[in-house]
């Protein structure tokens, strides 16, 4: 997993699954990563083969304190079974989700 700053959007990459296994260590590298002048988060999700329940709740915690600061989370590229999860969970009106 990697992070960048790009202005005032943090990065988040490198990201193989993001389940139970996954979940702590992202939402703890991702939180500490977080700046104050942070308005968005991109999670870069192309590479990811895996989202279940455990990792859908680090996206919520890194949703909830993005918005804290008056930002947004963005999902970048999920596989499509991956964005569609997010649509029948109604989670993308928590999250913008940028397709393939």
């Amino acid at each position: 997993m990697r992070t960048t700053t790009r202005g005032d959007t943090l990065l988040i990459s490198d990201i193989p699954t993001l389940t139970s296994d996954t979940s702590r260590p992202f939402k703890e590298h991702a939180h500490g990563a977080l700046l104050s002048e942070h308005r968005f988060v991109e999670v870069d999700l192309s590479q990811a083969r895996t989202v279940d329940s455990e990792g859908i709740g680090a996206l919520i915690s890194i949703h909830k304190a993005i918005c804290a600061q008056g930002g947004r989370v963005r999902l970048l590229q999920p596989a499509p079974l991956i964005a569609e999860m997010f649509t029948l969970l109604r989670l993308d009106h928590l999250f913008d989700i940028v397709p393939r």
